[in-house]
């Protein structure tokens, strides 16, 4: 059998750690190439370069061959796909600087965005998001460990069952390194994780700008955002990509109970607790 082939994504360029601990996490489980953006792209969400052509070149960081993509982050899944003929197994994205919580941040994020995509090719995807504010805070080992840990497991999990059926993808949220309590909740999205809210200044020449001031909201009990923020557990919410309106399950599958009940085992393990 051959082995899997595993593309790794992100939008928040070739030079973020997130990306490369993300590569480590899962490249054991079988041919994995990287394929990022030239320049951070945060909060680009689905964007496509139809009116401009895009380059790609491939390049050595850090001791890692990475392919560079002057486009969005989706760009550089459809140049891997169509112009490398690279067909991924799994599509990962991540590890992003900045938790994606909540329907606002999903639609918001580029590196969702990557695995929205791949899913809509009917490829199993996963976006992984920590709450930092930094590439160099990924250095943190506590943090690294579960990453690695979470992810790895989880990947494998998604390549060997795939995903249960009426999931297109997941999406997975890292606490900050000193909230990490060694837990994982299966959590739906909250629908709004804040409100806009603007500073008015002045420039140089007298004339308003507005920067904006996300007034963040009380998390809701049973959602992403509670799970990360106020329980300190690794988030894992399953997402569909069909927006039409319809009725549906609400309720959890078991297959995916049973999935995420094993990621928990190997991240307590790496936390040094016992299952």
């Amino acid at each position: 059998m051959a082995a899997y082939r595993i593309l790794v994504g992100n939008d928040d360029s070739y030079l973020s750690k997130g990306l490369y601990l993300l590569y480590e996490s899962v490249k054991h489980l079988g041919e994995a190439r990287i394929y990022s953006t030239l320049w951070p792209r945060s909060a680009v969400g689905h964007t496509v370069s139809f009116n401009k052509p895009l380059r790609m070149t491939l390049v050595k960081h850090g001791g890692y061959d990475v392919y560079v993509v002057d486009g969005s982050p989706v760009d550089a899944l459809h140049l891997a796909i169509a112009a490398h003929s690279y067909h991924p197994d799994l599509v990962v994205s991540g590890v992003n600087v900045g938790e994606n919580l909540s329907m606002q941040h999903i639609l918001y994020s580029g590196t969702i965005a990557v695995a929205v995509e791949a899913a809509l090719m009917g490829i199993p995807a996963i976006a992984f998001s920590a709450d930092v504010h930094l590439w160099e805070e990924f250095e943190d080992e506590k943090l690294a460990r579960v990453v690695r840990a979470v992810a790895g497991e989880l990947s494998r999990q998604v390549l060997e069952r795939g995903l249960p059926r009426g999931v297109d993808l997941l999406t997975v949220n890292f606490p900050a390194p000193e909230n990490i309590r060694g837990c994982v909740r299966l959590a739906r999205a909250a629908r709004r994780r804040w409100r806009p809210d603007f500073e008015r200044r002045l420039d140089t020449r007298g004339r308003p700008y507005y920067w904006l001031q996300p007034i963040p909201l009380p998390p809701e009990p049973g959602s992403d955002v509670y799970a990360v923020m106020a329980e300190g557990c690794v988030s894992i919410t399953p997402l569909k990509v069909d927006m039409n309106a319809y009725p549906r399950p609400a309720e959890e599958s078991a297959e995916l109970r049973l999935i995420a009940g094993r990621v928990e085992e190997e991240l307590r393990r790496a936390c040094g607790r016992a299952p």
